[in-house]
């Protein structure tokens, strides 16, 4: 009774401390935008970095501009967990000018270390517990003249691809109230398709999946990969390449001493195409999105080759086992005996727990021999696919519909860098479906999924991030010429 009794008061504190920094900013924050602010909001990344230079525009405005559109994010879509805009401020009057990040406000998922807040994974063990030292992301960009000012919003210890923990609750997609902007960065997407920072699937936002060791990743509450996302691809572009001529290795030593490289694109390219996983089929309207990328590159004279992965049934299986291999322990021993778990993070540990028929490791490495021989067999020069099978879920619909993450998960067994640029037919039927299918369809409804954008997702092999920025503008400029283009619409 008295753990419980703590608990309920710690994730209180924790939603007032965030209640009470908001109101602290209100009379600067809460205020609409100003003209001038408008126009450093609308500016794109390299351009306003680049008046940052010349003292043309102050840091500290643009961290206005930033910070009133992160506010309205968060009072329509609850995306912010740590409010960092006192520091950031402080930071504004120090931060390096002539950096290549200069002045740009950055916001990072609630996993990301930095000195003096917290890193609570959405469970009460590590709420109210700020971090001592920021982790060497964190310094890099700090270092490059970026200002950290929020963090944002994540699955329970990431287990889930809906934004929803028992502290800071449920986070909307800015696009549709009623669905998810996923996760476990979806606090991130929902801030950025907002408008509110630096357009994924679910949310309608650009950003590049990097290669393990392309950008640090030491010091933070998790291990996993991190990259940029941004609103626009030229501001993705001119983020990634900044970054990584920071020299990333000197601040982690888990980077690959890998330095930006320029890439020449031959002027016929063949272009392979996943249309389906072979478990779930894409929704039409992913189909469409799929198929007017196609079009697009075939319009531009490049070769398109349909692409056969190696067993997409193992990558899910493998992928979801070792996300936890040991079963979970570890993460839910974090978790106190009464707190409430996720439904979708309920079933992904029965998944991870399903027995194993022998070391995921070498199994893991067999299979990505596999798409390796698969890949260099087709002669393919990239992939085209969808990002996941439906568009964004509505809430809680990731407990039925988790098998259709396998077009994500797949790339991420393989360690592929990869990048993000409506109705149903008469005779569809959950019968027609396979068992994975048809939890993957359950939650799918096209009226009600009406307005949620679709992405397609573009891979090449490990450690080509570069090659892939590349292909992205390709891709772009092929969509463009056919007159499909995204319009963000802040």
């Amino acid at each position: 009774m008295f753990a419980y009794l703590k608990y309920k008061k710690t994730f209180a504190a924790k939603q007032k401390e965030r209640e009470d920094r908001i109101a602290e900013l209100m009379p600067v924050y809460g205020t609409s935008l100003t003209a001038e602010e408008a126009i450093i909001f609308r500016t794109p990344v390299p351009v306003l970095v680049g008046e940052v230079h010349k003292g043309i525009v102050k840091p500290i405005d643009v961290l206005h501009a930033y910070g009133k559109r992160a506010l309205k994010a968060q009072e329509d879509t609850n995306c912010l967990t740590e409010i960092m805009f006192k520091e950031a401020e402080k930071q504004a009057e120090v931060c390096n000018v002539h950096g290549s990040l200069a002045g740009l406000p950055i916001s990072f998922k609630d996993t990301v270390s930095i000195k003096g807040y917290d890193c609570t994974l959405g469970i009460a063990m590590h709420a109210l517990n700020p971090l001592q030292n920021d982790s060497p992301l964190v310094r890099l960009l700090k270092d490059a003249g970026a200002l950290p000012y929020c963090k944002t919003n994540i699955p329970m210890i990431l287990l889930s691809y809906e934004s929803y923990n028992n502290i800071w609750g449920r986070t909307e997609n800015p696009h549709v109230k009623g669905f998810t902007p996923g996760g476990s960065t979806g606090g991130e997407a929902a801030l950025l398709a907002y408008g509110g920072g630096l357009p994924s699937h679910f949310s309608g936002c650009y950003t590049v999946r990097s290669s393990s060791g392309r950008i640090p990743r030491a010091g933070n509450c998790t291990p996993y990969s991190y990259s940029p996302m941004t609103r626009s691809f030229d501001d993705l572009e001119y983020v990634f390449k900044a970054i990584i001529d920071m020299k990333t290795w000197e601040y982690d030593y888990t980077v690959h001493p890998l330095p930006w490289r320029e890439i020449t694109l031959p002027r016929k390219l063949k272009v392979g195409v996943m249309y389906s996983d072979g478990v779930v089929d894409p929704s039409p309207a992913c189909a469409r999105a799929l198929q007017l990328t196609v079009d697009a590159l075939s319009k531009q004279k490049h070769e398109i080759f349909t692409f056969t992965p190696p067993s997409p049934v193992d990558a899910l299986r493998i992928s979801t086992q070792l996300i936890v291999a040991d079963a979970g322990r570890v993460a839910t021993a974090q978790i106190a005996w009464f707190e409430p778990f996720d439904k979708a993070v309920t079933k992904f540990l029965r998944i991870a727990r399903l027995p194993q028929h022998m070391d995921l490791v070498p199994e893991r490495e067999g299979y990505r021999a596999q798409y390796f021989k698969a890949w260099k067999e087709s002669g393919i020069d990239f992939l085209v696919t969808v990002p996941n099978a439906t568009p964004a879920l509505p809430h809680n619909g990731a407990f039925e519909s988790f098998a259709s993450i396998g077009y994500a998960v797949m790339f991420n067994l393989v360690d592929y860098s990869s990048g993000n640029v409506d109705g149903l037919p008469a005779d569809f039927s959950l019968k027609k479906l396979n068992y994975i299918a048809k939890g993957a369809y359950r939650n799918y409804n096209a009226d009600k999924m009406h307005g949620l954008p679709v992405a397609v997702q573009i891979v090449a092999q490990r450690l080509e991030e570069e090659k892939v920025l590349k292909m992205m503008a390709l891709t772009i400029n092929a969509l463009k010429d056919n007159g499909v283009e995204y319009d963000t619409n802040y």
